[in-house]
């Protein structure tokens, strides 16, 4: 299943998302899909959560909290959404606000669970 098609159906279950982009480990976009025409800073996004991620998971694991799963970061205007997955990888949801939280953490759950499949 092309990783295009995930990040499609979580856009269209996702009505405020503007962008969902799907990443490697050093934060280099694996496919995305956007609401806008230039990809350009929703790139710049992703990559900003990988170093999130690093960080976060070395806390988490100092800590003994366990492994990093997922995180939200919200701002005045717009909330991201981030989902890890094996190898590395990981998946952002770009979203405006007001979200719709839950349901978009369910959605942005289920590409997950089905882009981890088609990387393994």
């Amino acid at each position: 299943m092309p990783f295009n098609y995930l990040l499609t159906n979580l856009m269209v279950d996702v009505p405020e998302a503007i962008g969902v982009i799907f990443l490697d480990d050093e934060g280099e976009t694996v496919d995305f899909v956007t609401r806008h025409g230039e990809p350009f800073d929703l790139k710049v996004e992703g990559a900003y959560h990988g170093i999130f991620t690093r960080r976060l998971g070395s806390a988490f694991g100092t800590s003994g909290m366990g492994s990093l799963e997922s995180f939200i970061v919200e701002g005045t205007e717009l909330a991201t959404l981030t989902h890890l997955l094996p190898a590395g990888y990981y998946v952002v949801l770009v979203a405006r606000k007001p979200l719709a939280q839950a349901r978009a953490r369910h959605h942005l759950r289920q590409t997950a669970t089905a882009l981890a499949r088609e990387i393994e």
